[in-house]
């Protein structure tokens, strides 16, 4: 017995010799270095990429295997751009659980890890074929993945015959590889003690929404790892981003569970948190807690006890500061493939601040569950409210949930709103039953029924109702877009059908009005709920002493005894008032360059700027951010009105305007709250204009007004008066005692037309009468060469000729207007529109009579009458003007023709 011991005893030794010395001459003869290209090789073949390896392998046995390699690299498929490289990683394995079938790796060490993922226009990711079988072709043939050189030599190795295609371990994916060596087939098993990663990053671009992003200085520690349980990882990173930009620390931590085989993913106890900027979101505090799943095969991802908290500052469209927002939900579940949704007792709550506002939203979603069998669940209720000078509230509700996952439906959808400013409240109330398609992305209102109230609680007696019928119908799947509404009121009667939808052209917005009775005016008062308020930074002028500044002002120019020392005055306001206007506009209308629109409108009655319509038709269309009134038609004021005009914003403007046989003064009146011209018949005007700003507008302004009025009058000076009294000063010369002449124009003073007829031609902003004559009761009227309006400074230059018509005066009067018999007398107004002159040239009448008066006193009473005007003519003449006209706007000629071309 003794010498089977000594033997098995000497055997051992020999044995344990032979292996050290074995072992020793592998180390000193074996070079891992020099199967790189063979490395290479494989990788290029299986998966079409480049894999280089710059530095050294450096490889050991005793007491582990451990590996470390530097300097490697990998580019994407076909292509030599970098997908994903390291400068250095090691790792060792354990020999003794190899013997039980176990891979068990110490610690890895990583750094430098650097990978560049890229979403491409389909949405396919850079290492898809990574995780997918290899494209067919030459396949290595070999008994095992794990031993390279064995593969290398069988991928050599000539085959007498061919093969049935067998799928080879290292043929199959890598997560089925994985899976494979794990799985109970082999009940090979790979455990990793834990992982360092330090100074990673991971770069990120979408071609499909041109995203970049990027994980910068990614630090990452694992706990024990092994594929299908649940290990520990954190990690802490920088957020950088250029589109959305991104700039914040990004840390994590929580218990991962990866199964590649299956493609499933998850996260217990998860721990997020950014601080930092992200796009147009500056986050104090975003936190995200709970546990998470996702199986990428079926799209479906899941969530309980989920918490996500946000304290921050949002710089978007509608800032918010102070912004709080949580988002809990203790289960929730959805899966894209299976069709499933499930919420429980899901809360989403934001609040926060805009400048002076209050913002308040929230949402609650008790109970929803929605399969392909059926969908049921409890009442959605969403809430939004504002706070502040004004008061906004908005409520949701979606109730009695049916139908399945192809097609949702609620028993009604109910909408309620209201906003307050003062004293006054608008309310809005709809409801209707839903339709909601989620797959096709349609949703359908079938049966809208909606009311509007608007009251002020300061006047007890103040309220309006309109109530609001119809249905739409909203498409996103085919790009249609439809609503059709009623309401009858005594503002409003008739019905509106709204379509939008793509046929391959762009968009097409078209709309058809038809209403029985509009009133836009009265509507306009009942909506203009929020009135912006004036407030003035200088400080007011006392009352006590206010009368006396007026006075003060108003004598300064009387003082001088001339008129032309108000005009200096006016051009100076007129040009302040220039010099305050922009330079150039932003043109607020670019949406119109994607989108085509067709607006009509049939109405009976309508009610708009003070002006009453009757049967309306009308159409606008677009070709871009030109807005082309291409028709309007209208009766009015015992005519007919025509007008077509062509918009371009901040560009051009055209106008052509038509009116038969009308009452003008009546027209004016309303539109413009004057009817310094008055009469019946028609108008011609024609404007075109090109410019961004105001001033560019009115110097480019070219066109031309024709007039041709009967039965009318001109407001602000009686010319058969005013010969009357020249007239008479000539009969009176000599006794001292004349009429009073006023210079001003008169509001209370009208001239009577029998007839007026001319043109105004305008080119550059400058209006130059032609064919000019009026006939009044005793006068026929012309004017002169020469007389012109200024349109751009809004001065007039105009000299009149009114000449006696004998047959029209009585046989009395004949006799008394003896001196003026075949005499032209010539007028000139002059100054600006809103304060014009009139004066009488005398020296200018070719007659004898009146050249004797003139010699004989006339001219020395007319002066010494102009000296002794009182000084407030001019702000008598202006009361007179606010109290018969009211608190209408404008009250000048001059002003409203330039609200026409206001940008």
């Amino acid at each position: 017995m003794k010498v089977w011991f000594k033997r098995g005893l000497f055997s051992l030794v020999v044995l344990a010799i032979v292996t050290v010395v074995g072992g020793a001459i592998f180390l000193l003869t074996f070079n891992p270095n020099s199967y790189k290209q063979k490395l290479a090789d494989i990788v290029q073949q299986k998966y079409q990429r480049t894999l280089k390896i710059d530095g050294d392998i450096e490889l050991s046995l005793f007491p582990r295997i451990g590996l470390s390699v530097q300097g490697l690299s990998l580019s994407d498929r076909n292509s030599e751009d970098p997908f994903a490289s390291l400068e250095s990683a090691r790792f060792a394995v354990a020999l003794w659980p190899l013997i039980n079938n176990r891979l068990v790796v110490d610690h890895v060490a990583v750094t430098g890890f650097k990978a560049w993922i890229v979403r491409d226009e389909h949405g396919k990711l850079n290492f898809d074929d990574l995780l997918q079988t290899p494209p067919a072709g030459p396949q290595p043939v070999a008994r095992s993945g794990v031993s390279l050189l064995p593969a290398a030599h069988a991928a050599e190795a000539p085959q007498d015959k061919p093969a049935e295609p067998v799928l080879l371990p290292e043929s199959l994916p890598v997560p089925e590889l994985i899976a494979k060596r794990s799985g109970s087939e082999t009940d090979f098993q790979i455990d990793i003690a834990g992982l360092s990663l330090k100074g990673g990053e991971i770069h990120y671009f979408s071609k499909r929404s041109n995203m970049i992003g990027r994980l910068l200085q990614l630090e990452v520690n694992t706990g024990r790892m092994t594929f299908g349980q649940p290990f520990d990882v954190a990690f802490k990173s920088r957020l950088s981003g250029d589109y959305p930009a991104a700039d914040g620390v990004l840390e994590g931590q929580g218990q991962l569970s990866l199964d590649p085989a299956s493609k499933s993913y998850g996260a217990q106890k998860l721990s997020l948190s950014f601080v930092g900027d992200l796009d147009e979101l500056t986050a104090q505090s975003l936190t995200v807690k709970g546990n998470v799943g996702y199986k990428s095969a079926q799209r479906q991802f899941n969530a309980t006890n989920l918490d996500m908290q946000l304290q921050g500052q949002w710089s978007g469209a509608y800032p918010v500061s102070d912004l709080n927002a949580s988002l809990n939900t203790p289960k929730m579940q959805i899966d894209s493939v299976s069709d499933l949704v499930s919420f429980e007792k899901l809360a989403l709550r934001i609040r926060g601040k805009n400048e002076d506002q209050n913002l308040d939203l929230a949402l609650d979603v008790p109970r929803i569950q929605v399969s392909p069998a059926e969908a049921e669940g409890a009442p959605v209720v969403a809430s939004l409210k504002v706070s502040g000078p004004k008061v906004l509230g908005l409520g949701l509700t979606l109730q009695g949930l049916s139908g399945n996952s192809q097609e949702l439906l609620f028993e009604q959808a109910k909408l309620e709103g209201a906003i307050k400013q003062g004293s006054r409240v608008a309310q809005l109330k709809a409801a209707s039953p839903l339709q909601w398609q989620p797959s096709n992305e349609w949703l359908r209102l079938p049966d809208i029924q909606a009311n509007v109230r608007v009251e002020d609680e300061a006047d007890a007696g103040s309220r309006f109702e309109m109530p609001v019928t119809g249905q739409a119908d909203l498409n996103k799947g085919k790009q249609e877009y439809s609503a059709q509404l009623s309401s009858s009121t005594e503002q409003a009667q008739g019905s509106l059908d709204v379509t939008l939808q793509d046929k391959g052209k762009g968009p097409l917005l078209a709309a058809v009005l038809k209403a029985d009775k509009l009133d836009l005016d009265e509507l306009r008062s009942i909506f203009w709920v929020t009135a912006p308020e004036v407030v003035t930074t200088s400080e007011p002028v006392p009352e006590a002493e206010a009368p006396e500044a007026a006075a003060e002002q108003e004598q300064e120019p009387a003082a001088d005894g001339s008129e032309q020392a108000e005009q200096p005055q006016a051009q100076q306001a007129g040009a302040a008032t220039t010099a305050e206007e922009p330079v150039s506009e932003e043109s607020s209308y670019a949406w119109l360059d994607a989108l085509s629109v067709d607006l009509r409108f049939e109405i009976e009655k309508l009610r708009s700027l003070g002006m009453v319509l009757e049967q309306v038709k009308a159409q606008v269309q677009n070709q871009g951010q030109l807005i082309n009134l291409s028709q309007f038609n209208a009766n009015a004021y015992e005519g007919q009105l025509q007008a077509k005009a062509k918009i371009e914003p901040g560009k051009r403007f055209e106008l052509g305007l038509k009116l038969q046989k009308m009452q003008v003064g009546s027209l004016l009146l309303d539109a413009f709250g004057n009817d310094y011209l008055a009469g019946k018949g028609n108008v011609d005007l024609n404007l075109k204009t090109q410019g961004a700003t105001q001033e560019e507008r009115l110097n480019a302004l070219d066109g031309g007004l024709t007039v041709d009025l009967h039965d009318g009058s001109w407001r602000s000076v009686d010319l058969d008066q005013s010969v009357r009294d020249i007239n008479e000063a000539v009969r009176n010369a000599f006794s001292g005692q004349i009429p009073l002449l006023l210079p001003q124009s008169d509001p209370q003073r009208r001239t009577v037309l029998n007839r007026v007829q001319g043109s105004l031609d305008i080119k550059k902003g400058q209006g130059s009468f032609r064919n000019f004559r009026a006939t009044t009761p005793i006068l026929t009227v012309t004017t002169a060469k020469g007389s012109r309006l200024d349109l751009v400074a809004q001065q007039a230059d105009i000299t009149l000729h009114a000449r006696l018509n004998q047959n029209n005066l009585a046989v009395e009067e004949r006799k008394s207007f003896q001196d003026l018999r075949n005499v032209l007398i010539p007028i000139h107004i002059s100054g600006p529109w809103a304060d014009l002159s009139y004066q009488i040239q005398w020296k200018e009448i070719a007659s004898t009579s009146i050249k004797k008066a003139l010699q004989d006193g006339l001219l020395d009473l007319l002066s010494q009458q102009a000296t002794e005007a009182k000084p407030s003519v001019k702000s008598e003449v202006e009361q007179i003007i606010k109290s018969e006209l009211g608190a209408k706007v404008p009250q000048t000629v001059g002003e409203a023709m330039k609200q026409w071309f206001k940008p």
